[in-house]
C-alpha cells in the first residue's frame, strides 16, 4: 500500500462512483448519475483505466426488470467516465475481468434472446471481438486464471461451475455445484479457484429495501467454499458454514476471503442491524483463520496489493468496512451511500498510484 493509491467504490442503487484515498481513507471525489446499475469493476493497469459493468436498469437479479448492456470506461487519475462501451445484443453484463496477458476484456452476460456466456472486448478499439456461449444460463460471476488460459463461471441457481478455454473460446467442462453458486476467484498462482456455494435463496425487493432469507429446498447443501484444482477441474477441498456466503476474493498472499450474509428470522419484528461477517480461510488447509463482523449484507471484497487490508462493500448499509488483515479488526467504515433503505455498495477496484 502506497501514498496515492485509490479505491473505487460503486453504489448499485445510488448510481454513483466514489474515489477514496486507500491510505488516508479520505473521500476524494464522487461521480454522480452513473448509468443504471453499476455492478463490478476490472482494472487495466497498462492503460490505467477501469471497466464498470451495468447490469440492470432497475431492481436486482431474478426480478424480471429491464436489463442494461454497457461497460463504463473510467479514468481514475482524471476521476471521470471517458467512454461507454455498448455490448448489445448481449445483455446484463455482471462480472468483468481484464486479461493483461492477451490484452482483452471479458464480461459475463445473462441469457437473452439465445445469447449467454462471455463477451470478449478489445480494449484498444473498445469493440466486441467475440463471444463464448456456454451451456448453463445466466453467467453471473467469473474469474480467469492469471495466465489468461481459462475462465471459471458461476450461474446463480444453475448447478454447475462452467470451465472455459479462453484461447479456443469454448466450454471444456462443467463441475457439479448442487443448488448453484455465487462468486468465484482464482489463486494468484493459478493452481486453484475457490467458489462460494450454493446460491443464496432469498426474497428480493429492492424498492422496499428488503432482502430476506427463504427456506432452502430439501437437499440443499450447507453454505460452503469449494476449492477446485485447475489442472484437473475437480473439487479437492471445502469448508462449510452455517449462513449464506456471497462474494469471494483471494488476497495476493493467497488467503481466501469470503463474505457471509446474515438475515432476520422470518416474521421477526424490525430491530437493530443484522450484521454479517468477513471470513478468512487458509488456502492450503481450508481452515478458518478469522471471522470479522462487518456491516449489513457484506458483499464485494477487494484487497490492497500487500495483503495488509481488505475492503468489504456492505450492500444494505451502503458502507465499506476496512479490515486490517493482520489483526483481523475493522479499523474504519467508509460512507459510499449510507442512508437509503438499500445503500447498494457493490463493485470495487484498487488502483495503485501512478
Amino acid at each position: 500500500m502506497s501514498a496515492g493509491d485509490v479505491l473505487l467504490v460503486a453504489s448499485q442503487f445510488g448510481q454513483k462512483l466514489d474515489f477514496f484515498d486507500a491510505v488516508t481513507l479520505e473521500k476524494l471525489q464522487t461521480i454522480e448519475d452513473l448509468l443504471a446499475q453499476p455492478h463490478e469493476i476490472a482494472w487495466d493497469p497498462g492503460r490505467r483505466l477501469a471497466y464498470l459493468t451495468h447490469t440492470y436498469r432497475a431492481g436486482a437479479y431474478g426480478e424480471g426488470k429491464p436489463k442494461a448492456h454497457e461497460l463504463s470506461v473510467i479514468d481514475p487519475d482524471a476521476r471521470a467516465i471517458v467512454d461507454i462501451i455498448d455490448l448489445r445484443p448481449f445483455m446484463a453484463p455482471h462480472d468483468v475481468e481484464f486479461d493483461p496477458v492477451h490484452d482483452l476484456i471479458y464480461a459475463s452476460v445473462e441469457e437473452e434472446n439465445g445469447r449467454n456466456g462471455i463477451v470478449v472486448v478489445d480494449p484498444k478499439t473498445r469493440e466486441i471481438v467475440g463471444d463464448i456461449p456456454v451451456s448453463a444460463p445466466n453467467t453471473h460471476w467469473m474469474c480467469i486464471t492469471p495466465d489468461g488460459a481459462k475462465a471459471y463461471l458461476t450461474h446463480k441457481e444453475a448447478e454447475q461451475i462452467t470451465v472455459v478455454d479462453l484461447l479456443a473460446r469454448r466450454q471444456i467442462a462443467a463441475i457439479p455445484s448442487p443448488a448453484g453458486a455465487e462468486e468465484i476467484d482464482a489463486s494468484p498462482d493459478g493452481r486453484h479457484v475457490f467458489a462460494a456455494t450454493p446460491m443464496m435463496s432469498l426474497t428480493i425487493n429492492v424498492a422496499q429495501g428488503q432482502l430476506n432469507k427463504r427456506t432452502p429446498e430439501p437437499g440443499t447443501p450447507a453454505p460452503r467454499v469449494l476449492k477446485i484444482d485447475t489442472a484437473t477441474d475437480e473439487v479437492v477441498g471445502q469448508l462449510d458454514f452455517e449462513e449464506y456466503l456471497a462474494a469471494i476474493r483471494v488476497a495476493p498472499d493467497g488467503r481466501v476471503l469470503v463474505s457471509e450474509m446474515h438475515f432476520p428470522d422470518p416474521g421477526a419484528e424490525s430491530g437493530g442491524p443484522i450484521r454479517g461477517r468477513l471470513n478468512v480461510i487458509d488456502p492450503d488447509s481450508m481452515e478458518l483463520l478469522a471471522s470479522v463482523v462487518c456491516d449489513e449484507l457484506p458483499f464485494t471484497i477487494r484487497c490492497s496489493p500487500d495483503s495488509s487490508t481488505a475492503y468489504v462493500a456492505n450492500l444494505k448499509t451502503g458502507s465499506v468496512s476496512v479490515v486490517d488483515l493482520g489483526t483481523y479488526e475493522v479499523v474504519a467504515t467508509l460512507d459510499n451511500n449510507i442512508g437509503p433503505a438499500f445503500g447498494g455498495s457493490h463493485g470495487m477496484t484498487y488502483v495503485p498510484a501512478r
